[in-house]
Order: structure tokens, then sequence, then C-alpha cells
């Protein structure tokens, strides 16, 4: 029988809390699962979970909710999105989720293209199957949500597996030349560098393929793409920092993002039906600025503090995403609207019947979110 020796247990011990420390931060990652190339970075700070990540997450969520689920139209415009160009809280959604996706990959332990080709897949099925829910179609697979998150993420993982040094360009020469097909890409119907609806090349592209021009389609999944690798961006900073040394960086990111899209927007316009460029960077400096007062929040040793209910939301984005999507969507039509709201109206006001239906429906994904932590439970793709 041999004697335990006290200093390789001790070594022994350390090396399993690094080792569960990173699971960690892979389990908080569901959409999708903290997959990609794997970072070859050596001077990093150590593997911890990374609570600011989950809480933009879970704030890009409870955004959807309520953006996509208000109770009646009593709410500010300002969580309706524009019809077309310029930018709303409620636009902000989307980009914020595409670029939390990205913060996550930076942290891959799986990183072979079976799970990034597996990963998309299911993403795509998953999300053509809720349009067909929510719609009460026939299964087919439709742009969507989590179909372009899926997209996306694809091709920025494929963009991660070039040499660091050679990443941001071509990323940047991607976004460039949707920009450039903007400006000069002539086709029929097309009117070169004007961004008036029904005149520019991404409603041609989408007409084309058969689809109505929209936001989720394939002309912008290269764009959304770029979204996703603005977070890895930001991601390897959180991965290699901590405290204020992460925070400074990430503000310098985002800052250099927000004026570098509001250049860009003076050519090309910021308009979310066609993610173009300066969408991409206003959009992603926004992101990571929020993501910096976000790390400042929550105290340190801590689980997320005051923002504990983002940061539960975010540890399992996709269930709560699909929770709202079916059984939330349901209860609004079938149930709140006939029921309940003009009750709430007659008694309280239109705005509090408008804002107390999504508020519930955060609070049961919270609850949701709060169960699947305490039984140890994440769904991940």
């Amino acid at each position: 029988m041999s004697i335990p020796t006290p200093g390789v247990d001790v070594q022994r011990n350390a090396a399993q809390s690094d080792a569960d420390a990173r699971d960690r931060i892979a389990e908080t990652a569901d959409l999708p699962d903290a997959q990609g190339p794997a970072d070859t970075t050596t001077t990093r700070a150590p593997s911890t979970r990374v609570y600011s990540l989950d809480a933009l997450r879970g704030l890009a969520i409870a955004l959807m909710i309520f953006v996509n689920w208000q109770g009646n139209e009593a709410m500010t415009d300002q969580l309706e999105h524009v019809e077309w160009d310029g930018l709303r809280i409620a636009d902000l959604a989307y980009p914020t989720f595409m670029v939390a996706i990205g913060v996550s990959m930076p942290f891959a332990r799986r990183t072979g293209w079976r799970h990034a080709w597996g990963r998309a897949i299911m993403l795509y099925l998953i999300g053509s199957a809720l349009v067909s829910f929510k719609f009460g179609t026939p299964f087919a697979l439709t742009p969507g949500v989590l179909q372009m998150a899926g997209m996306a993420y694809l091709i920025a993982w494929y963009v991660l597996l070039l040499p660091r040094k050679a990443q941001a360009p071509v990323m940047a020469g991607l976004l460039a030349l949707t920009g450039a097909a903007y400006l000069w890409l002539e086709r029929p119907g097309v009117v070169p560098g004007s961004f008036e609806p029904g005149t520019t090349i991404g409603e041609w592209f989408d007409t084309w393929l058969g689809m109505w021009p929209h936001n989720e389609n394939p002309h912008a999944w290269i764009p959304a793409a770029a979204s996703v690798f603005v977070g890895v961006l930001a991601g390897r900073i959180c991965q290699d920092h901590t405290g204020w040394a992460r925070r400074g960086r990430l503000a310098a990111l985002g800052a250099g993002l927000l004026v570098s899209g509001a250049l860009v927007a003076l050519v090309i316009p910021v308009i979310k039906v066609l993610w173009t460029p300066s969408f991409v960077l206003v959009t992603g400096g926004i992101a990571i600025l929020v993501l910096v007062v976000l790390d400042a929040l929550i105290p340190p040793r801590s689980k997320g503090g005051p923002l504990r209910p983002l940061v539960l939301v975010g540890g399992h984005p996709l269930v709560v995403y699909a929770f709202t999507e079916t059984l939330v969507g349901w209860l609004l039509s079938v149930w709140y609207w006939p029921s309940v709201e003009p009750g709430l109206v007659e008694e309280h006001g239109a705005l509090f019947a408008a804002v107390a239906f999504p508020l519930g429906a955060f609070a049961a994904g919270v609850l949701l979110a709060w169960g699947m932590e305490r039984a140890n439970i994440h769904i991940r793709v």
C-alpha cells in the first residue's frame, strides 16, 4: 500500500481545480458551447468563469423578451425595431447575442470540424423547428435567429483556423467586400451606392434565393460572422487579463469599433436589415462597452452579485430562448391578451400591462435557469 505524498497531492488537486474551472467556462457557453479553434496564446490569466459574459448573454435574451413579447403597444419606441436605417435599443439585442457567441470561442476545449459542423447544423435545425412552432407552419429549413447564429459561428470558426496574424485582416477583408458590393456591384434592379429600400444588392440576393429580404437571411451571414469575430477579440482579452486591465483593454476595443463604425456610416448607413459593415462595427462596439460595465458591476469572487438573474439566464441561453419562443409566445396569445391584459389596462394603465408580461416571462426564464443550475443540468449543442 502506497503512502500519499503531500506535495504530489497538492499538485494533483491544483491541476484538478484548473480542470474544473475550464469545465465551468465551457458550461457557460450554451450557444454555441464555447467551441472554436484552440487559442495558442501562452500568457494568460488564470482560468476562472467569466460571469460578465454570462450576464451579457442574459441581457441579450432579456432584451429579446422585452422586444418580442410586449404586453401591448404602450412600450417605448426604443423597444421597437427601426423600419430601415438607424439604431434603437431593440436593434442591439441580436448583434449583442452574436458578440457573446464570439467571446466564448477562445475558451474552447473541443475544436474539431465535426463539432463545429454538428453545432451549426443542430442550431439550424432547432431554429427551424422553433420558427415552425411559432408560426404554426410545417417544418422547413427556414432562416431565423438560431439559424444565422449557427452559420455565422461556422464562418468565424473557419477564419480562426488561419494563423493568428491573418485572422483579423481576413475578417476585415470579408466585411469590406460586403461593403464594396453595396457600393459598386450591379444587378437588375440594384442601384450601386444607393441604400434606399428595394435598391440594394443584399435585397436582390435574398430575392434571387427566393426569400423575402430580412436581416436573418444568407446575405447577412458573413457580416454576422464579423460580429462573432468582434466577440472573439474580446474573449481573448478576457482570457488573458483580469480586473481593470481587462476592462481597460475591452473599453479601448469597444471605443475603437464605435468610432470606426461612425466613420464608415458616413458612406454606408447603419442598417440592420442589411447587416451593413457600419452596423457590425457600431453594435459590436456598444456590446463590448456594455460588457465592460457588466464586468465592473459584478463583485469579485461572486457569482454575479446584483446581476445574478442575468448570469443565470446567460448560463442557459438556448433553453431560455426556446422557452420564450414556445410557451411564452403561446401564453401571450391564448391567455394574456384575451383574459388578463384588458383588466390590467383598466386598473393600472396600458404601460403597466405592456411591461408586466415580458417581465413575468423573464422571471420565469430566471427560475427555469436557476432550477437547471441547481440540478447541474447544462444542455449544450
